[in-house]
């Protein structure tokens, strides 16, 4: 069956055996599996129970990145909002020749009283998986159904599961400027990207539609293809901060890395009626 509804989640299996489960709280994506190997890194301590945001996969960041600032109306909202922390519901499924669809849904009535009150206005998400043999797709798109504009960040947030976090490049992003969030600074990148300690960096208007993940000195690895979403930010939180999560084992660091495709440098703004859509593809290389 390519299409398997459990109560907490969706399974798509591919006819060549790929498989994604996505959650319905959050509407994260958990797990991409490809030629029978995991793509997709999920901590072995992630809360699966809907008492908190899924500690990996692809948490999906809406309508704040980080903590908003006052006076933005998002400043009293949760870190990364609230879209990664309420349930989501099934839109649709399909299935073609090529691939295995879902749209999951969320809108203004789904989330809680508190979230409502804090931002007020009307809006509908979907979200669309789309599994195809050594590929896949998501996308979100932000509809504003209300009668008065609102601006949003979003960002999806991915995990990648990799061989060695102190071997790992991420390609295409030489040159541009990032702010270093770690050092609360701003730098140029020179070269790849490469993990040497804790990293927090936001790349604002990156041109390129394609990075690569690649694992090391093997060309084995990632590629992304981003469409809508002009900002990247790598994240990897090394030992010490790896040490002070719940949700995330000691030495987990090793084996996965951020790399987050999203609008998060300026905030969108969505006029009354007007819809807005971003997606990347993930595909091995």
């Amino acid at each position: 069956m390519p299409i398997h509804q459990q109560s907490e989640k969706i399974i798509l299996t591919h006819s060549t055996g790929a498989s994604a489960d996505v959650y319905f709280y959050g509407s994260t994506l958990t797990s991409w599996k490809v030629d029978g190997k995991e793509r997709i890194f999920l901590s072995d301590k992630a809360v699966l129970d809907g008492s908190k945001a899924i500690r990996g996969g692809i948490p999906l960041v809406f309508p704040v990145f980080g903590k908003g600032k006052a006076p933005h109306v998002t400043a009293s909202l949760p870190q990364h909002g609230f879209a990664r922390v309420t349930r989501w519901k099934l839109v649709s499924s399909s299935e073609d020749a090529t691939a295995v669809t879902v749209r999951l849904g969320l809108d203004h009535s789904m989330i809680t009283e508190e979230f409502r009150k804090l931002w007020p206005f009307d809006f509908s998400l979907v979200y669309t998986v789309i599994l195809a043999a050594d590929n896949i797709k998501t996308e979100l798109r932000v509809h504003n159904i209300g009668d008065h504009a609102f601006d949003f960040n979003t960002l999806l947030h991915t995990y990648f599961l990799i061989p060695d976090a102190s071997a790992v490049k991420v390609i295409g992003l030489n040159g541009l400027d990032y702010v270093d969030k770690v050092l609360q600074t701003t730098a140029r990148q020179e070269g790849d990207v490469v993990i040497r300690g804790e990293v927090d960096s936001v790349y604002a208007n990156v041109k390129a539609h394609k990075l690569d993940i690649q694992y090391g000195d093997v060309r084995k690895g990632i590629q992304i293809q981003k469409d809508g979403l002009d900002d990247i930010v790598v994240w990897n939180p090394w030992n010490e901060k790896a040490a002070g999560m719940a949700d995330f084992g000691d030495e987990e660091f090793h084996k996965m890395i951020c790399v987050e495709a999203g609008q998060v440098a300026e905030f969108i703004a969505l006029a009354a009626g007007d819809a807005w859509k971003g997606s990347q593809i993930l595909s091995l290389l």
